[in-house]
């Protein structure tokens, strides 16, 4: 099933500079304490990230990563960064070492392809803690980094500081996701195996297919580096997952490996975190990741909705001063600080609970103790006023989400898998309009999650957004879109009728202050099915036999039955009745 996307960004390198150094400025006025420690870090990612983008250029242009100039003198100054984020760490966040500056260089490219670091983004994965793993290595040479670009760029920084090792070496893996490999410059590859090391690959992950480890590690090995010499700092203490080869896996088995994960820790250090905000807590914080959350809000089991324990996002129940509060991850550097306005906008309006602010990456709100909507309550008019005023409050740029195109690849691979090809024939002419219907989005930052389970009831009667924050930017296919992908999620997940659909489809068009387009609104429909049809499917897959794939396979027949509808009637000629005007 076709489910994940990556997102992009082109950015003018020069302007990326100046911004990386006014942040460092700002770091240098700030007094001790965990805010200047978030902002150094996001320096860092943000160098990272400068850096990622400039080595991709000069990999497209050459096709292969060779030593270079453009590319090393940021390195070192991204080295010089992370030696300073150890000095933090290390402190307590009392110390700050010396920073560098960014030195623009006239032949860097005028747009840099900047990729957003996955970790980072979504799945709490933490410069700080890669730190810790690097420390517990057994070393008997003197360590050379390899960082796998995306995120292995800072990760590696970090581990290059915490070991004293030189500026890592970035390269990026390609081809085909299960047998990624990588392609190294005659120049690059001599000062790389010169001399006795021992090599360090940096990465988040693995995931499915641990290909890309592989891939450097099996570089390595063909260039005469024994086994007992390469060493791996994944995210997490797993192993590769289902598309990892019997030979892939005896080599993860059986390399020095250090994951770089706080596991058992993370109750402390939010605790920690949430200091400077809530005061000293009184109760150690209780992780509800995972779907532990349900048990909060739900009597019986037999009522919870489904989850994919690995696409949920790490939160905490905090309690302090008297008060319980919502501690989850939103995403370090900007995209943390881009959420806490967010949030701060939609709490204005009555649509979502009380933020406090922000704990290094994680966003603290207080909790809401209300109750999950009844199974026949259908809250059309706060649905409708919610979906029509984030449109006006979010506006998104352009490229910030899938194309037409996108949809309809996704759309035609999902209903081949799931009902077989003869089905997505009847998505052909969708793709015939794609240029026309891609005219007529207008982005906004969509909240794409509108499930029944992600709206609460107060005990005043008033209904709440939970969630309301990651899923325009989620590690999915979707992004930003038109207010009617809202408006078709909407209807879809409370199977509003055709009578009660033109009004709601009225109502968010006068709350947004732009009509709800009736063509796109058609596609959006079937969009929408096929993409959460994927979801559920591959969902199944990912979780053990139990009730957790019993949840996920009774609402993937849900979706399924209504996209089979949806498309037979296409198929057969018969066009749906118009929900505008």
């Amino acid at each position: 099933m076709l489910v994940y996307g990556d997102r992009h960004e082109q950015v003018d390198a020069q302007f990326r500079a100046r911004e990386i150094n006014r942040s460092l400025d700002a770091v240098e006025r700030m007094g001790p304490g965990l805010a200047r420690h978030a902002k150094l870090v996001t320096a860092l990612i943000e160098t990272g990230q400068l850096l990622q983008g400039i080595a991709d250029s000069a990999f497209a242009d050459r096709g292969c990563d060779c030593a270079n100039g453009q590319a090393e003198e940021l390195g070192a100054t991204l080295l010089g960064i992370a030696r300073a984020v150890c000095a933090s760490w290390d402190s307590g966040f009392a110390q700050l070492a010396a920073l560098p500056r960014v030195e623009a260089r006239a032949d860097w490219p005028h747009q840099a392809d900047v990729r957003a670091p996955e970790g980072f983004a979504f799945y709490a994965v933490y410069p700080e803690a890669y730190i810790e793993a690097a420390r517990r290595l057994r070393l008997e040479a003197p360590p050379r980094v390899i960082g796998i670009r995306s995120i292995g760029t800072s990760l590696g920084a970090v581990v290059a500081a915490a070991l004293g090792a030189p500026a890592p070496v970035t390269v990026r893996p390609f081809g085909d996701p299960a047998g990624r490999e990588i392609a190294v410059g005659r120049n690059l590859e001599a000062e790389l195996l010169n001399g006795d090391a021992y090599y360090v690959i940096v990465d988040e992950g693995p995931g499915q297919s641990g290909s890309s480890f592989a891939a450097v590690a099996e570089w390595l090995r063909l260039r005469g580096v024994p086994a007992e010499r390469i060493a791996v700092l994944p995210s997490h203490t797993g192993s590769p997952g289902s598309a990892a080869t019997e030979a892939r896996r005896r080599w993860w088995d059986s390399t020095q490996r250090r994951p770089a994960d706080f596991a058992e820790r993370w109750p402390e250090l939010i605790a920690r975190w949430c200091e400077p905000l809530l005061g000293r807590l009184g109760e150690e914080p209780v992780d509800i990741s995972a779907g532990e959350w349900r048990r909060l809000r739900y009597a019986d089991e037999s009522q919870w909705p489904p989850i994919v324990a690995a696409w949920e996002r790490r939160k905490f129940l905090v309690s302090g001063g008297g008060e319980a509060f919502l501690v989850k991850f939103a995403g370090l550097g900007r995209i943390g600080e881009e959420k806490l306005a967010m949030a701060k906008s939609l709490h204005a309006e009555g649509f979502t609970p009380e933020p406090v602010g922000l704990a290094h990456g994680f966003l603290v709100e207080r909790w809401c103790d209300a109750a999950p909507l009844r199974q026949a309550d259908k809250p059309l008019a706060e649905i409708a006023r919610y979906i029509g005023m984030r449109a006006q409050l979010f506006p998104a740029s352009s490229d910030s989400g899938a194309t037409v195109d996108e949809l309809v690849a996704m759309i035609q691979r999902n209903v081949s898998l799931e009902f077989g090809g003869h089905f997505a024939e009847a998505v052909d002419d969708w793709a015939s309009e794609a240029a026309d219907l891609e005219r007529r989005i207008v982005r906004v930052r969509t909240d794409n999650q509108l499930e029944p389970h992600e709206w609460l009831r107060t005990s005043s009667g008033a209904i709440l957004k939970t969630d309301a924050l990651d899923h325009h930017r989620a590690h999915d296919l979707i992004g930003c879109h038109d207010v009617a992908w809202d408006v078709a999620g909407a209807l879809i997940e409370f199977d509003v009728a055709q009578e009660a659909a033109r009004s709601f489809v009225a109502a968010v068009s006068n709350w947004s202050q732009r009509p709800v387009d009736d063509r796109l609104l058609q596609f959006y429909r079937i969009a929408y099915l096929a993409f959460r049809l994927g979801q559920a499917r591959l969902g199944r897959s990912m979780v053990g036999e139990g009730d957790e794939q019993q949840r996920l396979t009774r609402r993937g027949d849900v979706y399924a039955a209504q996209l089979q509808h949806l498309l037979q009637s296409r198929a057969a000629a018969t066009p749906p009745e118009s929900l505008v005007g």
